[in-house]
């Protein structure tokens, strides 16, 4: 598995994309990609998952520090990265096929 290419996740993500949930049967849409983060919308919510935090699990993976599951890196992503949208950056890297 390779890095985190961010202009490959601009490029994937430049017309927007619904990315499913890990869980259930609804999506998320994503509303832009900038330098720093991909920014999503999910009905009356807006947010975001930053670039570093998403290179910063890759790394992880990448090094064999964490398993590239979802559940179990859901937890690492939050107790090892960020409290921030975890379940979200999670989903965002299994529809970029880290997962």
């Amino acid at each position: 598995m390779a890095p985190l290419n961010w202009q490959d996740v601009k490029a994937r993500y430049a017309k927007g994309a619904k990315v499913p949930y890990l869980v259930g049967l609804q999506s998320f849409e994503i509303a832009e990609v900038t330098d720093e983060a991909i920014h999503f919308k999910w009905r009356l919510i807006e947010g975001k998952v930053k670039r570093r935090d998403l290179d910063r699990i890759v790394q992880l993976i990448e090094d064999g520090a964490v398993r590239p599951d979802k559940v179990t890196l859901t937890s690492d992503y939050r107790t090892l990265v960020t409290d921030e949208r975890p379940t979200t950056a999670v989903a965002i890297l299994q529809d970029l096929g880290y997962i």
